[in-house]
């Protein structure tokens, strides 16, 4: 089975390129479930708020107070969904790759800034996944297998060196040749003479 080339998407050597605008999205849908319970909460107060036997009830005016707990979930959703887009920004905009010379470099973190650099020569394997939700956003998700690391996407999780999130899947797919290339030519370049 012969592999399709994928074109150059114009990574320049040493630059440092963020993962892309649907990853972005992607970030804050990860940490969307606190802003969705507020969500969620405003709807349902808000349906209360409006059924006209809540307001006759032995408690008094029930309706009024689900209509300004309504009121008050919305407000908190606001407010949750603004700092959970900040945070996946901050997240974003501080996760950032580049192609160096001699190795993958990968840049992130927020408070507790991290620079990895991944070899070519123990690049071992780059794998691509893709669930259900990335390939309904045109995403994947790249796992490096190194010398060393070759249990990186089953156990070690995000925190892991060799991931890179999620990226567009035409990228992707260019930056999984891009990285087997260079680490078979260094392969053959670094053998010792005999």
């Amino acid at each position: 089975m012969e592999e399709k080339q994928v074109n150059n998407p114009g990574i320049p050597e040493e630059e440092y390129r963020t993962l892309g605008r649907k990853t972005l999205w992607l970030f804050v849908f990860e940490r969307m479930n606190a802003t969705l319970l507020f969500f969620l909460l405003a709807i349902v107060l808000l349906v209360a708020g409006g059924q006209k036997s809540l307001a006759a009830t032995p408690f008094g005016n029930v309706a009024a107070y689900a209509m300004l707990g309504a009121a008050a979930s919305a407000i908190l959703f606001i407010v949750v969904f603004g700092v959970t887009f900040l945070v996946a920004w901050l997240i974003y905009s501080n996760y950032k790759f580049a192609l160096g010379e001699d190795s993958l470099k990968i840049k992130r973190g927020i408070l507790e800034k991290e620079e990895v650099a991944i070899p070519y020569r123990q690049i071992q394997d780059v794998d691509i996944e893709r669930d259900i939700s990335f390939q309904m956003m045109g995403l994947s998700r790249i796992l490096i297998l190194t010398a060393g690391h070759e249990d990186v996407g089953k156990q070690g999780g995000d925190d892991s060196e060799g991931i890179l999130p999620a990226l567009d899947k035409d990228l992707a797919a260019w930056l999984q040749q891009e990285l087997l290339r260079r680490a078979n030519i260094q392969k053959v370049t670094e053998e010792p003479s005999r």
